[in-house]
């Protein structure tokens, strides 16, 4: 069983979250296990895939970018530089859409930090973290600003990751949270950046009304890594019979004049990030 193959302190912590399933059978426990043990194994194949080590410990003043996964599956991060560095620390919850999360700038960091401890900060917000079970740290031969976006990116990943292997433990479809919509993605948005989530939805919306500006003025519109939306013209189709896939019966297609329709084209770089994904009948896809 994976919950007996778990350290000591990952399982108390799951024998304590088990009571806020909506419905806890025999194999609960269990269950709680392989979503922690697909944590931790997300956790390291991110680190991995942004050039990060797997370290045991590590001195925050050296001034490397950080993530630590802590024994209650939160996610610390401690931003690149020797002297003010960004913190942000994550509470993934069992049952919400959006997780608890802050991020302010500390000046004073602790001497060390290090798997199997708990982190005290002497100001801010974040006292004390549960143990640290896995840190992961960026090479110091990669530049700072790169080193940010590292952790700005693994961060976002993480969290969402998390939550959504939350979801598999919601035995109620009915009781399950809402993750990837506009509603949930903007709290989440704003949440992360310190705005309320009214501030946080005017700017989406006016993102999303300008590039629709763009693509109404026949420019081609960038959206980052993902990739470009255009516009291209869909010629004219004249009317035709063809027969009906489920019946075999001929019917008529009505002619249709020539239309504007919108087109988007994806970055190389995210095909080539998701060939690297598991097929949909893996662990996380569920």
């Amino acid at each position: 069983m994976v919950f007996e193959s778990l350290p000591p302190e990952i399982q108390r912590h799951l024998e304590a979250l088990v009571r806020l399933l909506p419905d806890q059978k025999e194999n609960s426990l269990e269950l709680l296990a392989r979503v922690w043990e697909e944590k931790d194994s997300l956790f390291q194949e991110q680190a991995e895939a942004l050039g990060m080590f797997l370290e045991r410990k590590v001195v925050p003043g050296e001034g490397n970018g950080m993530l630590a996964l802590t024994s209650s599956g939160s996610i610390l991060s401690i931003g690149p530089g020797t002297k003010e560095r960004l913190l942000e620390y994550a509470s993934i919850k069992t049952r919400t859409d959006v997780p608890d999360i802050f991020t302010e700038t500390i000046s004073v960091y602790p001497e060390s930090i290090a798997v199997g401890e708990s982190v005290s900060f002497p100001e801010g917000r974040l006292n004390k973290t549960s143990p640290i079970y896995r840190i992961a740290v960026c090479s110091s031969d990669t530049p700072r600003e790169e080193q940010e976006k590292r952790i700005r990116e693994a961060t976002i990943y993480l969290t969402n990751g998390f939550m959504k292997l939350n979801r598999s433990l919601h035995l109620d479809p009915s009781s399950v949270p809402d993750q990837f919509t506009m509603k949930s993605m903007v709290r989440y948005v704003a949440k992360k950046n310190g705005v309320t989530a009214s501030e946080c939805k005017s700017i989406v919306d006016d993102f999303l009304y300008l590039i629709e500006t763009g693509l109404c003025l026949g420019e081609k519109v960038p959206l980052g890594r993902i990739g470009r939306f255009s516009i291209k013209q869909q010629d004219a189709r004249k009317a035709r019979i063809v027969k009906h896939p489920g019946t075999g019966r001929e019917v008529t297609v009505e002619a249709k004049p020539a239309v504007v329709v919108p087109r988007i084209s994806f970055s190389s770089y995210l095909k080539e990030r998701l060939s690297e994904l598991p097929l949909p009948n893996s662990t996380i896809e569920r």
